[in-house]
C-alpha cells in the first residue's frame, strides 16, 4: 500500500502507537532507512523529542479508538504531519459492524478499551476539520495479507477450533490442528479473499499549506 501511494524508501516515517516497534523494524528490514516510533507505553520508543519533528508520512494502526480525545489526536497527527504529507490511520470501522453476525466475535468494540468507534462518514468528517482528504480507503485490518496463514477468516476460524480462547494466538501454534482439517487450510491459503468486514484503513493527505504552530490547540485557525 506504501508503495502504492509513491512513499520512497528515503521519505521520513512515524509509527505513532508503535507498541514494541516491530512495524517500524519491519520497514528498516525492508530498506526504508528514516523510519521512527513513538508510543509512550514502551521504553524504547517513548522518547518525546521525536515529537519535535514532522514527517513525509504518519502511520497510526488501532490509536484513535482507544484515545480520550479523538480531537487532540488528530491535532497532534496534524502536527507531526509535513504540509502536503500522508496521514494513514487504521481503526475499527462502525459503517461495517454487525452486532446479530456471531461467525466471529465483534473485536472490534472491546469494551471498554475502545473508546471511539467511528463510522467512515465520522472519521472523514473529524478529518475534513484538519484540511485532511482522504485519497487511498482499504476497507480491510492491516493484519490482512496473502500470505499464508496472515488473514483475518483463518485467524478466527483457528481461535474457534482452540475453543475461542484469545490466548491461542499467543501460544504455540498447534500445526497439527491446522493441517488435518481441510476448513482450516483452505482459509490459511486463501482466507484472503473472503474479506472480513469491520476495520478500515485510510490515507489522507494533508493539505495545509504551511506548518502548525506546536501550541496548536484545534486546527480550526488553520481552516480560517
Amino acid at each position: 500500500l506504501l508503495q502504492q501511494l509513491g512513499v520512497t524508501k528515503s521519505q521520513t516515517i512515524l509509527d505513532y502507537g508503535c507498541g514494541q516497534g516491530l512495524y517500524v523494524q519491519y520497514l528498516r528490514d525492508r530498506g526504508f532507512s528514516r523510519v521512527y516510533g513513538y508510543d509512550p507505553y514502551s521504553q524504547a520508543y517513548s522518547d518525546p523529542q521525536i515529537l519535535e519533528k514532522q514527517f513525509d508520512l504518519v502511520v497510526s494502526h488501532d490509536v484513535i479508538e482507544h484515545v480520550e480525545n479523538p480531537r487532540e489526536f488528530l491535532t497532534t497527527v496534524l502536527q507531526l504531519s509535513k504540509p502536503q504529507g500522508l496521514v494513514v490511520i487504521g481503526t475499527p470501522n462502525a459503517t461495517e459492524i454487525k452486532l446479530q453476525y456471531t461467525e466471529f466475535p465483534a473485536v472490534e468494540l472491546s469494551q471498554p478499551y475502545h473508546r471511539h468507534i467511528f463510522s467512515e462518514q465520522a472519521l472523514f468528517n473529524l478529518a475534513k476539520e484538519y484540511r485532511f482528504s482522504p485519497i487511498q480507503i482499504h476497507r480491510r485490518f492491516y493484519f490482512d495479507s496473502l500470505i499464508p496463514g496472515v488473514n483475518v477468516r483463518f485467524m478466527w476460524a483457528y481461535l474457534n477450533s482452540c475453543g475461542g480462547m484469545l490466548d491461542s494466538v499467543v501460544e504455540p501454534f498447534q500445526w497439527r490442528k491446522v493441517l488435518t482439517s481441510p476448513r482450516l487450510m483452505l482459509l490459511a491459503l486463501f482466507g484472503y479473499f473472503w474479506r472480513s468486514p469491520g476495520n478500515i484503513l485510510v490515507t489522507f493527505r494533508n493539505n495545509n499549506s504551511v506548518n502548525p504552530s506546536m501550541n496548536l490547540e484545534h486546527p480550526r485557525a488553520i481552516n480560517e
